[in-house]
């Protein structure tokens, strides 16, 4: 059995295309849960209506962790599948057979925790996965070394092309719009942890795999369309969505990396001016 949890924010059309036309076309045996982040019970209770093959939870919009969790939580409280899928509403599946396709990773690797398909942007280009890189690499060093390298060896030495040369096997994240988690290891791992409320989740939940031993699989023979403006794109700007990401990852490396309070202060601001000249 495969538990899908798909977080919904405001878009209510899209959840019932991506549960009707999409999740529609596993074979497997499916238990669908929609957090619908941000609605009433009467909301909830309208969109459940208008999909009946799943299971509507209203939640307060705490975040897309908290979100995930109230499904996760629901789905091992009522009969715990043995995979659960970890969905946006705003992915289309491009080739057949996906979910099966990261199902059968799990059952032949015992080692994987999380295993995830080729996702591509609009545009074409994959959208991860991607390699682990420190916080002043990421955050400082990527801006302001523009102006003294080129194009060619900015790209090589902060790792812009990983995610197009990326084979199949063991990497440091995927993309956190369409993942496939064994259930045992989401749960020892401690499910999503609830202190971001945007972004970071799929660095967060590597790291915590990864201490029980467990670790990201990509699997690029099949592949999702991920249409990113469809969500977050249509609910913040830019600016925002940068904020908010540092606002994840600081918190992370804080947490997760050990980097000092001092460190990620001094970053910050140092960030946030090269935001308002960006």
């Amino acid at each position: 059995m495969i538990g899908v949890v798909v977080v919904s924010y405001r878009s209510d059309d899209l959840t019932v295309r991506f549960v009707r036309d999409q999740l529609g076309r596993i074979t497997l045996p499916c238990r669908i849960v929609v957090v619908d982040n941000g609605a009433t019970a009467q909301e909830a209770e309208v969109l459940q209506q208008r999909i009946p093959e799943a299971v509507v939870l209203p939640a307060e919009n705490k975040g897309f962790a908290v979100g995930n969790n109230i499904g996760i939580r629901y789905l091992l409280e009522h009969g715990r599948p043995d995979r659960i899928l970890l969905a946006n509403n705003d992915v289309v599946f491009v080739t057949e057979r996906v979910v099966e396709a990261l199902a059968e990773v799990l059952d032949t690797h015992p080692d994987v925790g999380i295993v995830g398909p080729e996702v591509v942007g609009p545009d074409g280009r994959r959208q991860g996965p991607e390699p682990y890189q420190g916080m002043w690499k990421r955050y400082f060093w990527m801006y302001v070394s523009t102006p003294f390298l080129s194009r060619k060896a900015k790209r090589r030495l902060f790792d812009l092309d990983y995610a197009e040369q990326a084979a199949e096997g063991r990497h440091d994240k995927l993309v956190g719009a369409f993942m496939l988690a064994d259930t045992d290891a989401l749960v020892q791992a401690g499910l999503f942890d609830e202190g971001t409320f945007l972004y970071a989740e799929e660095n967060i939940l590597s790291d915590r795999m990864a201490a029980i031993g467990k670790y990201c699989w990509f699997c690029p023979s099949v592949r999702v369309l991920h249409d990113h403006g469809q969500t977050v794109g249509r609910n913040f700007s830019t600016r925002r969505q940068d904020l908010l990401q540092w606002e994840s990852m600081s918190y992370y490396y804080r947490k997760y990396r050990g980097y000092s309070a001092f460190s990620v202060r001094v970053l910050s601001v140092l960030f946030q001016m090269i935001l308002s000249v960006k």
